[in-house]
C-alpha cells in the first residue's frame, strides 16, 4: 500500500509541475476558478482534434516539408565535435550549414550524438511538444487559477493553438531549440515562490544563445539585483565551461568574435529575418547603407520595449513583462529567423487570460491580433512537392501591401509595447522597491 501511495505521490508531483495549481506567486492571493465561456469549452476538444489531424495528414502527404529538422542535424554534429575533438567553427558541419551557437551549446548537444539520427528526431519532437505544454501551463500557473477541468482545458487549448503558431511550427520543422529556451526562461522568471536561484535559467539560456542576455538589464531595471547577479554568474559559468572542454573553439567564438559574424547565420535582407535590421535591409540596398541608422533605431525600440516591460512588472503583469522582453530580444537582434519569435506564446496566454477575466473588447482584439499574426497560415499550400512546407507565416505572401506583412512580427512587437504603455500607464503601482510584487493587489488580480 505504501508503494502505491508513493507512486501516486510521484505522479501527482509530475502533474503539479505542468498544470495550474493554487498559487503562492504574484498574481493572486487566493486560488480562484477560471471562468471559461461555454462556446470556448465546447470548442476546445474540437480544436485539439483538428490540430492533431492536421499534423497527421500533413506528415503523410509532406513528410519532409513537415519534419525536415536539418538544424537538429547541425546540433547533433556540433555535439559530436565535443566527443571526437574536431573543430566546431572551422567548416560547415552539415551540408553548407555552420554551427552558430556557443561552445557551451555544443556541450549541451553532445548527448544527441550518442543516438541514431532517427532516434534523435523522435526524442526531440516529443520533448519539444512537452516543453511547449510546460511553458503554457507555467504561464497559467503564474496567474494562480484553481486546478480544475476549466484550467486544464485552457492549458490544452493554448498548447494546441501554440503548435499552430508559425514560430513553433517552424521550430519543429527545422528541429530548432527556441521552445527549449522559452521554457527555460519562463520556468526561471515565472516562479510561484521566491528562490535564491532565480536568474540561473536566464544565464544558461544566454549561454546557449546570446539573445536572452537582454533579460539581465530587465532584472536590473526592475530592481531584481540578486536575480541579475545569478543570471550573470551562470552565464559566465557557461563561458568558462566552454573554455575548459572546447578551449580552441571558445577562443574562436569569444575572442575572435565568431558570435558577431551575422553572415554565418544568413542573408540579413532575407524575408525570414523578422527584425528591424532585416526590415531596413529589405528597404534600402545595399544593407550596409543602413548599418548606422539600424543601431540608432534598435536602441530606440529596445528602450521602448524595456520601458513597457518595466511598467508591466510594476503593475503586477509579470507574464506580459517577460513576453515583452522576449519579443524585444528578437526585434533588436541583427538577425532573428521567424521561428525565434516563440515569445508570441506567452503573450497569447496573457491576452487570453485578460480577455477571459475582464471581458474587455480591447483584450479580445489583442488576443485575436496575436493569434492571426503568429498563426501558420496555408498561404502557399503545396500540391505535388513532398518537400514543400505545408504552411507558413503570412509574411510569405506577395501582394502590393507586403511591406506590412513581410515585417508583421516587428510590427506586432511595436504594437504590443505601445499598447502596454498606453493601457497600463494609469494603473496602480504594485511593485515594491526590491522588485517583489504585492500579490494582494486588486488591479493585478481582477
Amino acid at each position: 500500500m505504501s508503494d502505491v501511495k508513493t507512486t501516486r505521490g510521484f505522479w501527482t508531483r509530475v502533474a503539479d509541475s505542468f498544470l495550474p495549481t493554487p498559487t503562492e506567486g504574484a498574481q493572486c492571493h487566493q486560488p480562484r476558478p477560471l471562468t471559461v465561456p461555454v462556446w470556448l469549452r465546447r470548442a476546445t476538444p474540437w480544436v485539439i482534434v483538428a490540430v492533431l489531424a492536421w499534423f497527421a495528414v500533413c506528415t503523410v502527404i509532406w513528410p519532409v516539408g513537415m519534419w525536415m529538422q536539418i538544424d537538429l542535424e547541425v546540433y547533433r554534429a556540433g555535439g559530436l565535435t565535443v566527443l571526437d575533438g574536431q573543430s566546431l567553427y572551422a567548416h560547415p558541419l552539415v551540408a553548407s550549414l555552420m554551427f552558430t551557437y556557443t561552445p557551451f551549446a555544443a556541450i549541451i548537444f553532445a548527448p544527441l550524438a550518442l543516438l541514431p539520427l532517427v532516434g534523435t528526431e523522435i526524442v526531440y519532437s516529443v520533448v519539444t511538444v512537452l516543453l511547449l505544454l510546460f511553458a503554457v501551463a507555467r504561464c497559467w500557473r503564474w496567474m494562480g487559477y484553481r486546478r480544475d477541468r476549466a484550467a486544464v482545458g485552457v492549458v490544452l487549448l493554448g498548447t494546441a493553438l501554440a503548435l499552430m503558431f508559425e514560430p513553433v511550427r517552424t521550430t519543429l520543422y527545422l528541429g530548432q531549440i527556441n521552445v527549449l529556451l522559452l521554457a527555460i526562461v519562463v520556468a526561471d522568471l515565472l516562479r510561484t515562490r521566491k528562490s535564491n536561484w532565480t536568474g540561473i535559467g536566464v544565464g544558461i539560456a544566454a549561454g546557449i544563445k546570446l539573445t536572452p542576455l537582454i533579460f539581465i538589464p530587465y532584472l536590473l531595471l526592475t530592481r531584481q539585483f540578486k536575480a541579475a547577479g545569478v543570471a550573470t554568474a551562470s552565464f559566465v559559468g557557461t563561458i568558462a565551461l566552454g573554455f575548459v572542454l572546447k578551449p580552441a573553439d571558445a577562443y574562436a567564438y569569444w575572442v575572435r568574435q565568431k558570435f558577431s559574424e551575422v553572415a554565418r547565420v544568413g542573408d540579413v535582407w532575407s524575408t525570414g529575418n523578422q527584425t528591424l535590421r532585416g526590415f531596413l535591409a529589405r528597404l534600402v540596398s545595399p544593407p550596409e547603407a543602413t548599418q548606422n541608422i539600424w543601431v540608432l533605431l534598435a536602441a530606440v525600440i529596445g528602450v521602448l520595449g524595456l520601458a513597457a516591460a518595466v511598467l508591466a512588472h510594476r503593475r503586477g503583469e509579470e507574464l506580459l513583462a517577460v513576453s515583452l522582453v522576449g519579443l524585444c530580444s528578437t526585434a533588436v537582434s541583427p538577425y532573428s529567423w521567424s521561428h525565434h519569435w516563440v515569445w508570441f506564446v506567452p503573450l497569447f496566454v496573457f491576452a487570453l487570460h485578460r480577455a477571459l477575466t475582464t471581458g474587455r473588447a480591447a483584450m479580445w482584439v489583442l488576443t485575436a491580433y496575436v493569434l492571426i499574426t503568429a498563426f501558420a497560415w496555408p498561404v502557399s499550400w503545396p500540391v505535388h512537392d513532398p518537400t514543400a512546407r505545408a504552411s507558413t507565416g503570412i509574411w510569405m505572401i506577395d501582394w502590393p501591401g507586403d511591406i506590412v506583412t513581410r515585417n508583421e512580427y516587428l510590427i506586432a512587437y511595436l504594437v504590443t509595447a505601445v499598447f502596454t504603455l498606453v493601457h497600463l500607464r494609469r494603473s496602480k503601482v504594485v511593485a515594491s522597491t526590491d522588485g517583489v510584487i504585492d500579490n494582494r493587489n486588486p488591479v493585478a488580480s481582477r
